[in-house]
């Protein structure tokens, strides 16, 4: 009973540690560039890229093999002479041999440049991978940090129509307002503590998206923090658009990528010409046999003497010279041309791709900061207009109708500065990707 009460304690403290955990915005990404399954994907793709290259960068090196075999003969036989002899016998043969490519027209030194190129093109893809997906949880990382403000907004209206519920019921005892007044009130309560439902429903839904980029199990307990760089200075600069341009063209992992595929492509080239060149190589090989008679018409010669007798080395080069494939040189030459002009077509729509999407992204931050700067505005005077139809109200000058509409405006106006600022603070956070290629 006291080992169960302990292990019951201990599984509990283990569950309320993890539930109070709090994730800082380093500690998502971290988390996420570990475990994303689409992330590991492009680990696996460079790790191809990287055995393929290691296995292109040895294939120059000299091929060893050996042979053995056991073979039994009856009647007719073969004897170590050649000629057939009539006893039953067995005949047992080894060797070992080793070629080495001389000259190749250059495949092999062409192939290991392609595949060391194709090598470097898959770890940018997976700087890029990782970079899109920083920019991916810092965007659901914020939108949880959006939600809770809501949420904070949304309760503080509750609080405000409670408190304007208890007056207006003072107001009706004291007989100043009719009682329709009253279910005006508790009808606008109802309405904000419906707001403030969905808005927690909101915030939920925004950490289960975060933690299914995070590849974990959503649980009640899991929260953030806030980071203080995300607030600390909402005045962001930036170089002109053209200076971002031209240093993500320079920089950007996907443009690093096209450019190492396109130069890969031409050692393909020079790969598939190379089947017209002639091809040398080196061979050396080494062979020996046993033979052995069960009947008592042939004697068996010793087995040091047939290994002796029967012991064979040889040497050689051999040269190989394209005349005629059934031009299937020539259309692979053909077929990886076209490849060069496909990968040059890459490079160009990658670069046209990051023109427009850095153009759009300094005029998304643009209009967002305006934007920002409209809703602080609009939320000083919908406050003030607050607090005007509030006083009124209280001294009789505005009925509860036009304080509610007062009032609703005001949480639309929060609502609206809120989004608009995180709106504004992902657009920097985008730029940022762009000037940034690590």
């Amino acid at each position: 009973m006291k080992h169960t009460f302990l292990i019951t304690l201990l599984v509990a403290t283990v569950f309320t540690a993890q539930a109070q955990k709090v994730w800082t915005l380093d500690e998502c990404i971290d988390y996420a560039i570990e475990h994303n399954l689409d992330l590991r994907k492009t680990q696996l793709a460079r790790q191809q890229a990287e055995y393929q290259y290691k296995a292109s960068k040895i294939a120059w090196l000299p091929t060893l093999s050996a042979n053995a075999g056991e073979y039994l003969g009856f009647g007719q036989s073969p004897s170590y002479t050649g000629v057939y002899v009539s006893d039953n016998s067995s005949s047992a043969s080894f060797g070992a041999s080793v070629s080495l490519p001389l000259f190749q027209g250059l495949n092999l030194y062409n192939t290991a440049k392609a595949d060391a190129l194709n090598l470097q093109a898959s770890e940018m893809d997976q700087k890029a991978a990782q970079l899109n997906l920083k920019l991916n949880v810092m965007a659901f990382y914020m939108q949880v940090l959006y939600g809770k403000e809501q949420v904070e907004i949304a309760r503080r209206q509750v609080e405000l129509s409670t408190e304007q519920l208890q007056k207006t019921q003072q107001l009706f005892e004291n007989g100043r307002i009719a009682e329709a007044d009253v279910y005006e009130s508790k009808a606008q309560l109802a309405t904000d503590q419906a707001n403030l439902t969905q808005a927690e429903t909101n915030l939920a839904l925004s950490l289960l998206t975060l933690t299914q980029a995070l590849e974990i199990e959503y649980s009640k307990g899991f929260e953030i923090s806030e980071p203080e760089a995300f607030f600390a200075n909402q005045e962001q600069s930036f170089d002109t658009p053209q200076a971002t341009i031209a240093f993500a063209l320079k920089n950007q992992p996907l443009m690093e990528a096209a450019r190492l595929r396109l130069q890969k492509s031409h050692y393909d080239l020079k790969a598939s010409k190379s089947a017209w060149y002639p091809s040398l190589s080196f061979y050396a090989g080494y062979s020996n046999g046993l033979y052995h008679y069960f009947g008592d018409n042939y004697p068996n010669t010793p087995i040091d003497e047939q290994l002796k007798r029967n012991s064979r080395a040889q040497l050689g080069v051999s040269l190989n010279i394209p005349i005629f494939n059934g031009m299937k040189t020539k259309y692979r030459v053909k077929m990886t041309e076209l490849s060069i002009a496909d990968q040059q077509l890459s490079l160009e729509n990658t670069e046209k791709t990051l023109r427009k999407e850095i153009q759009q992204a300094y005029g998304n931050a643009e209009a967002a900061k305006q934007k920002m700067e409209a809703m602080v505005n609009s939320l000083d005077a919908s406050r003030i207009a607050y607090d005007y139809a509030k006083a009124g109200y209280d001294m009789g000058k505005k009925t509860l109708l036009e304080l509610n509409e007062s009032k609703i405006r005001y949480h639309k106006a929060e609502s609206d500065l809120l989004q608009a600022r995180y709106e504004y603070l992902y657009r920097c956070k985008i730029i940022e990707y762009y000037r940034n290629a690590e």
